[in-house]
């Protein structure tokens, strides 16, 4: 706001800047509306064409890996610190076999369910490193495994008895 200089603080009066038509004058919008409309929206379209063209020639977000073996077992929440000692040694045995690695452990907060997720690319491989850490551990007494082939899979109990 500009101030007068007679200590009132009043702005300064609006200066007439011409005819109320916003095209008078301006080599810019000397169009007509209608064609400058046409004209904006054909822009507009042009460069969402461009950008979907673009979007569309990217390569797709690459897919999480399926898990190949999926453990799920029952667990209480005082079990906390074991499951973290169990999952260091899986780490351990998966990596020294070469087998694939060890994913996130899933804790439902209901302290019921637990899951275990191991990545490889090769199921049996990989549960014949982690399988003899797993089966004595007190934590999988009452564990199911499930091996995820790629057109099929494979569920069953786990326990010292039960073939590998």
């Amino acid at each position: 706001m500009k101030n007068l200089g007679d200590g009132s603080g009043a702005a300064a009066p609006l200066r007439d800047m011409g005819p109320a038509d916003p095209y008078h004058g301006d080599s810019s919008f000397s169009q007509e509306p209608g064609v400058r409309n046409i004209a904006i929206w054909g822009l507009l379209s042009a460069l969402l064409l461009a950008f979907s063209a673009a979007a569309a020639a990217a390569p797709p977000t690459q897919k999480l890996p399926e898990p190949s073996i999926t453990v799920r077992f029952d667990y209480y929440p005082q079990d906390l610190a074991r499951i973290r000692a169990l999952e260091r040694k899986l780490a351990s045995a998966i990596k020294r076999a070469r087998a694939g690695e060890l994913g996130e452990t899933e804790l439902h907060l209901d302290g019921n369910d637990g899951f275990l997720y191991l990545y490889g690319p090769d199921p049996d491989r990989l549960y014949a490193a982690a399988g003899p850490i797993l089966r004595p551990s007190r934590l999988m007494v009452h564990a199911e495994v499930t091996k995820q082939y790629a057109a099929s899979s494979k569920t069953f109990p786990l326990g010292k008895d039960n073939p590998d």
